[in-house]
């Protein structure tokens, strides 16, 4: 049974830090809460078993469009760099077919001037001429090696001329098989747009029969193993983050980041008829990374139906615990139970979960996160935009 399952990996957890859990004031709270939530396991242990194919069920469905979606970008950021490279190509293949050309062009205009001139005068007729009218031997000599350096020279103009006409005829026919290729692969990424606006729609239409079937009491039993897997993941981290903080002795750190760049697009307080936690940052670029706003170490990293991928890190700053929060990230990069640095990578942002749009949403709690949120301070009280 997924309880007793967890309760055995939690007791792992517990070992594996090597320190057994402390009974101070900080540590109490959490642990009073997360026994409180086990009681209601037991209570409603019946319905949570009746839920769990459903959970399960929307879970699956809403990991596998939001696994779908991270993949369909992947492929647009790869093919955007192939298209990028490609156009790249085709400009310098188009300024070079320019150059040849205007060569070419300036070529031909000597070579029917020169043409013109031989006519004028009979073909070879110039260049007996100028050997005939030499005085001596001397200039005879001279204007003999004047003709043969004029007559290469001709030839080799007219080779050259020759060589640069079938370069030309090649580089328009690459350029020809370049643009193709370039058409093709713009015709893929549109049909890959096309395909991520889809699933986009779909996971709407999951999201919006989710919220309209779910009673509030529903909604409670689903939230509640999260709840209770965060908090307990949140005592080992603590446990963790304080033999950090201990070995690191003389440092500590007294600022937050900006975990990611963007625009500010919803601030903390109340919104929707309910407290909105934290903030949401969005931003279009292709790989948008977020980071760790403080050293810490990573209390959780996995997917939720509400925050899709997800981290929380517990961070010790001078004699205060805090706790942050990353939300529908498009992929995690760190594990449970990982120490972290201020500015290490955590993941990349994105559309995950119950989101709809690319965005970070990102919460700071003074002490540890507990379901109410009732720790949540403005983040922006810790970072500035």
């Amino acid at each position: 049974m997924r309880k007793n399952t967890f309760t055995i990996a939690i007791i792992a957890g517990l070992v594996m830090t090597g320190v057994q859990p402390a009974e101070s004031a900080e540590d109490s709270e959490i642990r009073q809460h997360r026994l409180e939530l086990k009681e209601n396991f037991t209570e409603k242990e019946n319905q949570i078993k009746a839920m769990d194919k459903a959970e399960e069920k929307y879970l699956s469905e809403l990991k596998a469009l939001d696994d779908e979606m991270t993949e369909l970008n992947q492929k647009i950021r790869d093919l955007q760099i192939v298209l990028d490279s490609s156009e790249q190509s085709a400009a310098n293949m188009e300024n070079e077919i320019r150059k040849l050309s205007s060569n070419i062009e300036h070529r031909e205009k000597l070579i029917k001037k020169r043409l013109r001139l031989m006519q004028n005068n009979d073909g070879l007729g110039m260049y007996v001429d100028l050997i005939f009218d030499t005085k001596n031997v001397s200039q005879l000599f001279d204007a003999a090696i004047a003709v043969s350096t004029i007559i290469k020279a001709d030839k080799d103009l007219l080779a050259k001329h020759k060589t640069e006409l079938e370069s030309l005829k090649e580089q328009e026919e690459a350029l020809e098989d370049q643009v193709i290729l370039l058409e093709k692969d713009q015709e893929e990424m549109l049909s890959l747009k096309a395909d991520l606006e889809k699933k986009a729609e779909e996971k709407q239409r999951l999201l919006e029969t989710v919220h309209a079937s779910k009673e509030e009491s529903e909604s409670q039993l689903m939230d509640m193993y999260e709840v209770y897997v965060n908090l307990a993941s949140q005592e080992i981290a603590i446990l963790k983050e304080n033999q950090r903080v201990e070995k690191l002795a003389s440092e500590s750190e007294d600022v937050f980041i900006m975990p990611t760049k963007g625009e500010l697009t919803s601030g903390y307080g109340p919104r929707w008829g309910r407290l909105h936690a934290g903030i949401d940052i969005a931003d279009e670029s292709a790989e948008t990374e977020v980071v760790a706003a403080a050293s810490g170490t990573v209390i959780r990293s996995y997917y939720s139906a509400t925050y899709g991928n997800c981290v929380l890190v517990t961070h010790k700053i001078g004699d205060k615990t805090f706790t942050t929060l990353y939300a529908h990230l498009e992929k995690n990069v760190v594990t449970t139970g990982q120490p972290v640095k201020k500015g290490e990578l955590l993941g990349y942002m994105g559309n995950t979960g119950d989101s709809r749009g690319k965005h970070l949403h990102f919460e700071i709690h003074e002490g540890q996160w507990n379901y109410e949120k009732s720790n949540s301070v403005d983040p922006l009280l810790y970072v500035k935009k």
